[in-house]
């Protein structure tokens, strides 16, 4: 009976004896917490980001498809092996598509009207494209159908695309894309389309620079996202830096809200720009990211890059980071044997006094800004 007395104290101490009322209760209304008010919370405390790897002209000449073609179709893919996982492993990547991929439905052809085999949708896969561009001064060199027949094929890989449309619904659908809970808007134009007309009635076909109230898109998109890319295809061929009236109407967009502008057209490289805006941001501004895979021959033209960077987002505030440009050679035997490789293994694919080049390329991406980086290869 060693254990009866601790109980009858347990009992006495906590059960109130049998002369005890009832417990005493308090009751409190409790507000439920507004979703609005979670995602407050979690954006002053939490950090999300993503990494970003972005490209110039996917520019398919025929003697690049005919130096691929293989009995089973076109083997592209073998032909980027070197560079293509430093594009897969980013978050987020883009590529400039600049030439229609109608397939052999519509006839392959190269310069000037391209067209180019459907294996190059399976080309912009494997080099990890989450979206691109087809607004450029090919877009219509197959007419309407060939750019139905690119986006049918993009539909078809999961590929976003911006800049030319199948519909009127469609121009006006918001390209936003959700990485890693940041929303990414993009927006993309060209100068024009080579004389080709466009189809009256249907000017959603392409988006024309002269004519789009582009700062009032940018505005208009800039407030649904975090971050803000525009890709812009102008500016004069094989020219090694931007003429001014085009640098300051990207300064511009930048101003009205676009944190990162990604241009194409010259087929050479431009340097890179860090515009620190009215509103405190860091703009980025790719004058020309030059030709990323293409057949073209000098050695201009067959130098190119990957632009990569960072993007955080912490308290309500996004900003780009880290920038990177890593730049690359299209090597090849004059038109046989095409391979893209990083610019720092070049030497190794024939591109004599590869180590000037390199510094040279160094130099000018650097020349607008100290804030880049040129890198060997991306992480």
């Amino acid at each position: 009976m060693k254990f009866l007395l601790p109980v009858l104290m347990f009992l006495g101490l906590f059960g109130g004896g049998a002369d005890a009322g009832p417990a005493e209760t308090f009751e409190k209304e409790l507000a439920p917490l507004e979703a609005s008010s979670v995602e407050t919370v979690i954006a002053e405390h939490f950090t999300k980001h993503f990494s970003f790897a972005g490209a110039g002209d996917v520019l398919i000449h025929d003697h690049l498809y005919e130096d691929v073609e293989t009995e089973d179709g076109y083997d592209f893919i073998s032909r980027v092996a070197e560079v293509s996982p430093y594009m897969q492993n980013k978050d987020l990547t883009f590529l400039n598509q600049e030439t229609p991929i109608g397939g052999e439905a519509l006839g392959l052809s190269g310069y000037p009207n391209f067209n180019s085999p459907v294996e190059a949708a399976d080309l912009l896969k494997e080099f990890g494209a989450d979206i691109v561009s087809n607004a450029n001064n090919h877009t219509l060199d197959k007419k309407e159908e060939g750019i139905l027949r690119t986006i049918d094929l993009f539909e078809e890989k999961g590929i976003e695309y911006v800049g030319a449309n199948k519909s009127e619904k469609d121009a006006e659908r918001d390209r936003i894309l959700e990485v890693n809970g940041i929303k990414v808007g993009f927006l993309g134009y060209t100068y024009g389309t080579n004389g080709m007309p466009v189809p009256e009635g249907k000017d959603y076909l392409v988006n024309l620079i002269d004519g789009s109230p582009i700062n009032q898109d940018i505005e208009e998109l800039d407030a649904k996202v975090d971050l803000l890319i525009v890709s812009m295809h102008q500016g004069v061929e094989y020219e090694e830096y931007p003429r001014e009236e085009h640098r300051q109407q990207m300064l511009e967009m930048t101003e009205h809200g676009a944190d990162v502008v990604l241009g194409h057209h010259p087929h050479v490289l431009q340097p890179i720009e860090i515009n620190e805006t009215e509103d405190g941001r860091e703009a980025v501004i790719a004058y020309s990211l030059g030709n990323f895979f293409s057949a073209q021959q000098s050695l201009e033209t067959k130098l190119g890059g990957i632009i990569g960077f960072d993007v955080t987002k912490q308290g309500g505030e996004t900003s780009v980071e880290n920038i990177e440009f890593m730049p690359t050679y299209v090597a090849s035997e004059e038109y046989d044997n095409f391979q893209l490789v990083p610019l720092a293994d070049a030497a190794e694919h024939g591109l004599d006094d590869a180590e000037s080049v390199y510094d040279g390329v160094s130099s000018h991406m650097t020349e607008y800004s100290g804030e880049v980086e040129i890198v060997e290869y991306l992480e």
